[in-house]
């Protein structure tokens, strides 16, 4: 029975088999005993299998639900998406199981895209009082499937333990609390996992890997939000994504993501706990992707790359920006105030930044972070904002007399966008995230905001997770996509990387100079090591004003001053800059010179963050030759290659997908601290790769660098 087939994609029932797939993958499960069991994963290119049908292991558990009782009926609704607007359309699949002995619905939601080789899902628990009998939701196109008629007693497939003497017994102990579980059909396979951390406030090593091979008498527990298989016999691999939040901000029991028992591989931890339903709200785990690809690491960061584009539609004019924000000088809130604004809108035009973005102080409630927070009897909130007189965020009205009004018109006539920092109101697992939506929907449409700096953040529940997911979903719907969000990730429990961040950019870092916790290479490093795995037109990196507190750098050779503030600004060029500064504070050398390299950028950013941004080079350590890559199809891109305080003026460099011939040309270079050169005229200059298939580069002192675009006649 076909369901629905749109475009390439297809959901079918056979029996009491449920496929769904398109031309490039496909997935299959039994609900033979009422639950649902992975059955098979297809890789569609290579005809490649990848799971053994030897499971009767549900594909999930809900820790507080019973694993053992059959659904009474299950109904399954098929209909095409957009996550409120965000994301490329999908054919969305709901497969819901009701459980009378619970009163409850467990849905299972499966979601693919039109020729992307992934397929993504998650759970959600519905409880209602009223869910009895033929009891039925509203919903669209849903249909009753099977009942417990058609479920066996028990399944018929067979289950294999490890094969383990009788004292090591306990490495086959049941799981209890995992949202993904297959059987692999292929011993022979290589695993890595990809580890993230946030909180980058105490963090500055955000990325880590760890790869092994396959042992069938092997339980291993492994952190990570990734996890690349490769098949040593074939060309051919498998991705499974956790879109949750880092170590550092994962709710539940479980404390790993991976789990191998032999060839038995669980994806661990749904995020929700017994207490989630006290609410009587819909709970949703943390979803799982699984995606193939030809095995390759190129190819596994082009499907990485496919799943972000997916998840949230790249639109160029909002996606690719250079911003400033108020707050990286150290003043907090104690320079915010209308004659201050109009300087740093004047200096952001000036300097040809895209966003303005007014940090906190703009509102009449003072925050924990104020300078006036010691003499406030509560020392300043950070949460709670709709207590007492509820006007917290109203417009100060000692800074602003004349309300945002002139800074709104003069943002309008200077072609600025306006910014605010904004704290969703975390009391109560954001129980107030309705009346969220009321005020930033309500500073949209009065101040024309188009970025929210969303700060503050602490998730303390799979339920205040969900809220405030659902706080920026609204306002994106609501707004038509007009409004976008800087997620900040420096501290407290918060989204991570996958966490559901497709709703805005991320802000990584707060870094100063006060504290000499900024170094341009440690941005440039953090861009680096991100960008394999998350678009970095997904990342906002800050550069700083590299002249304030020179002293705490005295003498230290990788100092931001010693680097020049062209070379922070370029170390960001590859991502959306952050200029995390008060832009009056730099003297008119920084602002003719770093003009001179904005304006140098522009024409070429818009398709640099269109495309697929890679590392080159060895890793930033501030004495190495580094780079980054945008490959913007598979004839032409640009690069930018960076000597740090490296001895040798020439290098090698791999670049992807490049070998042989390659036509470059040169668009801005740094040869001479700070002094920016742009040819006046561009000739193609011809590169040839070495036997190794790399290039040389060169590079006339430390802390210079250069950037190309690249162009190929031919493809091998």
């Amino acid at each position: 029975m076909l369901l629905k087939e749109w475009l390439d994609c297809y959901v079918r029932v056979e029996g009491t088999y449920l496929r769904v797939g398109n031309a490039k993958i496909e997935r299959c499960w039994s609900f033979a005993g009422g639950r649902p069991v992975n059955v098979s994963i297809l890789d569609k290119n290579t005809n490649q299998e990848w799971l053994t049908a030897e499971s009767d292991t549900p594909i999930f558990q809900i820790p507080g639900m019973s694993d053992d009782q059959q659904p009474h009926a299950i109904f399954i609704s098929t209909f095409v998406e957009n996550d409120y607007g965000v994301s490329q359309p999908y054919l969305q699949t709901n497969v819901d199981m009701h459980d009378e002995a619970a009163s409850a619905i467990q849905r299972l939601t499966l979601k693919i895209y039109p020729g992307a080789p992934f397929l993504r899902h998650e759970i959600t628990v519905i409880q209602d009082s009223t869910v009895q009998g033929n009891y039925l939701p509203l919903d669209i196109e849903r249909s009753l499937v099977w009942t417990k008629d058609d479920f066996k007693a028990n399944s018929n497939l067979p289950t294999h333990a490890l094969q383990l003497d009788t004292n090591n017994k306990q490495h086959h102990a049941a799981l209890a609390d995992y949202c993904e579980h297959i059987v692999l059909r292929d011993l022979h396979c290589r695993w890595t996992t990809i580890q993230f951390l946030d909180q980058t406030d105490t963090n500055n090593n955000l990325v880590s890997r760890d790869t092994g091979l396959l042992y069938v008498n092997e339980k291993r527990c492994l952190r990570g939000n990734l996890l690349f298989l490769t098949k040593t016999l074939h060309e051919s691999g498998l991705l499974i994504i956790k879109e949750g939040p880092t170590q550092l901000g994962i709710f539940g029991n479980s404390q790993m993501e991976f789990q191998f028992r032999g060839k038995r591989l669980s994806l661990e931890g749904t995020g929700i706990r017994d207490e989630d339903f006290q609410q009587s709200e819909e709970i949703t785990s943390y979803g799982v992707t699984v995606g193939v690809y030809d095995g390759t690491k190129h190819s596994g960061y082009d499907l990485l790359h496919r799943y972000h584009r997916n998840l949230r539609a790249h639109i160029p004019a909002r996606d690719s920006f250079m911003m400033s924000n108020t707050w990286g000088d150290r003043s907090k809130d104690g320079a915010i105030s209308e004659s201050f604004l109009i300087k740093e809108l004047h200096a952001a035009a000036a300097l040809g930044l895209s966003i303005m973005q007014i940090d906190d102080g703009w509102q009449k409630g003072v925050t924990s972070n104020s300078v006036h927070a010691a003499s406030m009897a509560n020392g300043g909130l950070w949460s709670d904002y709709y207590s007492g007189d509820g006007d917290f965020w109203e417009v100060h009205p000692d800074r602003f007399p004349n309300g945002l009004a002139p800074i709104v018109s003069l943002a309008k006539e200077l072609g600025v966008a306006l910014g605010l920092w904004y704290s969703p109101d975390a009391v109560h697992d954001y129980m107030n995230w309705e009346k969220d939506i009321a005020t930033l929907l309500h500073l949209h449409r009065n101040y024309n905001i188009r970025a929210f700096k969303l700060d503050g953040i602490e998730i303390r529940s799979k339920l205040g997770e969900i809220r405030l997911l659902n706080m920026m979903r609204c306002v994106q719907e609501a707004t038509n996509g007009q409004v976008d969000f800087n997620i900040d990730t420096t501290a407290q429990k918060r989204l991570g990387y996958f966490g559901q961040t497709q709703y805005g950019s991320i802000f990584l870092e707060n870094r100063y100079t006060d504290w000499k916790n900024y170094y341009p290479h440690w941005t440039l490093r953090n861009l680096w090591m991100l960008a394999p795995y998350l678009p970095s037109s997904r990342l906002q990196m800050e550069f700083l004003n590299v002249n304030r507190n020179m002293d705490n750098y005295a003498e230290d050779p990788l100092a931001p001053d010693a680097c020049g503030q062209v070379y922070a600004f370029a170390a960001t060029a590859f991502s959306n800059p952050l200029a995390w500064m008060e832009l009056t504070k730099l003297t008119d050398q920084q602002m003719a010179c770093l003009s001179k390299i904005i304006q140098a950028l522009k024409p070429y950013h818009v398709e640099i963050l269109a495309g697929q941004v890679l590392p080159i080079g060895d890793e930033p350590s501030g004495a190495s030759w580094t780079g980054m890559q945008s490959i913007c199809s598979p004839m032409h891109g640009y690069f930018i290659i960076f000597r740090e305080l490296h001895e040798s003026d020439t290098a090698v460099m791999k670049l992807w997908g490049l070998s042989g011939e390659v036509n470059v040309t040169e668009l801005l270079r740094m040869d001479v601290k700070d002094d920016v050169l742009i040819p006046q005229t561009q000739p193609q200059v011809v590169w040839e790769s070495t036997q190794q298939g790399e290039y040389v580069v060169t590079r006339p002192a430390p802390f210079t660098f250069i950037m190309y675009r690249y162009d190929i006649s031919s493809i091998s």
